[in-house]
Order: C-alpha cells, then structure tokens, then sequence
C-alpha cells in the first residue's frame, strides 16, 4: 500500500487513514513523499554525490535513511506508523506528479493508493490506476485501488 503524504501536517488524515487500512488488511505501507520531486535537485544520493553512493541507493528508506537525506518529519511519520503496528518505509520519488506515482507504484507490486481528497493531481491519478491513459504515459497494467480521503467537514 502506498499513501500520499508530505513533511507537513497537509496529509495527516491521509496518513491516518492509510495506517488504519494497512493494519487491518496486515499490509505493509510506504510512504510517498509526494513533495520530494518538486525540491532543487534530487532527493536522494546520485553518482555526484560520491563514488559507489548510486548504486546504496535502496529502494524505500527507513528512518535512519530518512535523516540522513535531511527528511526528519517523513522519518517521524514512520516511526509514527510503526508505532501502531503497521511495517511502514517512504519513497522519496525524483520524478514529480501522477505518472511518478503510478510507476512506482506499479514497479513495486503497489496494489492500493491513499491520496487526500485535495490533491491536485487526484483525478489524473485514479484515470492511471484504472489503466486509462490517453496520453499512453504509462503502461496499461492491472488496475490499482485509489483510496481518495475526504477532507473534514470543517474544512470544506
């Protein structure tokens, strides 16, 4: 399971709602820094960054990792969600948007996605996970769920 979230509070109710669903389904959740590729430059260590480092990239980070690239707030998610007893890692994508997610998520066997009701990109994404891509971005496979988060009444 994969759940959208950020290094603020802005998907807390995602984040909340996708550790319920993981703990009840016993699935494991990462966590998708859906910010991470709208930063200056890469994420994550690349082959300037020093020699061997591209290839100790793995591929989710726990949250030693996430400190050590300088992310101590999706660090604190984890540990947040391990807490309640959900296996939990982050992503910290290099490519931004919808058709980042959905190939990650499909490259890692992702079979639901948690995403907060406002996200901007929120209907491209639910066309992707259903396999409708008009614009043949992404390889039609097997459908992945969209969980949408509603915002609160409150905020609405």
């Amino acid at each position: 399971m994969l759940a959208v979230t950020g290094d603020d509070d802005r998907y807390q109710r995602t984040r909340s709602e996708a550790v319920r669903i993981a703990a009840r389904q016993g699935s494991r959740l990462i966590l998708y820094d859906w910010d991470a590729a709208t930063m200056l430059g890469d994420p994550l260590p690349s082959v300037w960054s020093g020699e061997g480092t591209d290839e100790a990239v793995p591929s989710e980070l726990d949250e030693g990792e996430l400190e050590a690239a300088g992310r101590a707030p999706i660090a604190q998610q984890v540990r947040d969600a391990r807490r309640a007893g959900v296996d939990t890692t982050a992503w910290l994508p290099s490519k931004p948007g919808p058709d980042g997610l959905m190939e990650w998520a499909r490259d890692h066997g992702a079979t639901t996605i948690v995403v907060p009701e406002d996200l901007g990109e929120k209907g491209k994404l639910e066309q992707l996970a259903a396999g409708l891509d008009p614009a043949g971005t992404v390889e039609a496979q097997s459908p992945i769920q969209v969980v949408v988060v509603p915002k609160p009444e409150t905020d609405r």
